[in-house]
């Protein structure tokens, strides 16, 4: 289930303080545009799934993130589908074999959860999501994925001169990457 996304859709409305408009002059009522949201889930989900794997993945980390700590906590210990292990290396356009490494499984190990389908045990999934969250606050940080990948994977003086994907195999790492991550966002020294 992906996100919902609020689109303006424009009504016009008058009347006078009461109902949240300006007046203009005593007694005379000002029609005023006003911006009303709706929800619209749809046209996102279907983009995503579009693109394929990676697509998928994001789908699944914005769901995972948007849920409650107890829905969390039991997706966790379910497990995550081995398909998202591949829908992450092709969001943050890197090898497989990268991800692997940081959700710490082997090659071998794997390729054979990916032939059959299989999930992840539950601190893999853990491990998974983690590493999602800390790529969703690096999209919302630089507002595009394609930056916010190329950052995660480029040396950085806040973090020892070492690329952040390389720390979020640790929940230290993450939040390390994390805290460079609000200071970017915020202003502050990383």
């Amino acid at each position: 289930m992906a996100k919902a996304i609020l689109e303006p859709q424009q009504n016009k409305v008058s009347g006078g303080r009461d109902s949240g408009q300006s007046v203009a002059g005593a007694g005379s009522r000002v029609e005023q545009v006003r911006a009303e949201y709706v929800v619209s889930a749809g046209r996102p989900a279907a983009a995503l799934v579009a693109q394929g794997a990676a697509g998928a993945w994001v789908l699944y980390r914005n769901q995972f993130l948007s849920s409650s700590a107890q829905t969390q906590i039991s997706e966790i210990r379910k497990g995550a589908s081995a398909s998202n292990l591949i829908g992450m290396a092709e969001a943050l356009h890197v090898p497989r074999e990268r991800i692997y490494q940081l959700i710490g499984l082997s090659a071998s190990t794997a390729k054979r959860k990916l032939a059959r389908d299989e999930t992840l045990d539950p601190p893999m999934t853990e491990r998974l999501n983690r590493i999602g969250a800390i790529e969703k606050l690096a999209e919302d940080t630089f507002g595009d994925p394609v930056m916010a990948s190329a950052w995660l994977q480029t040396s950085n003086l806040g973090l020892g001169n070492l690329a952040p994907l390389s720390l979020l195999d640790t929940e230290i790492g993450c939040r390390e990457v994390s805290r460079v991550l609000n200071a970017i966002a915020y202003g502050g020294a990383a």
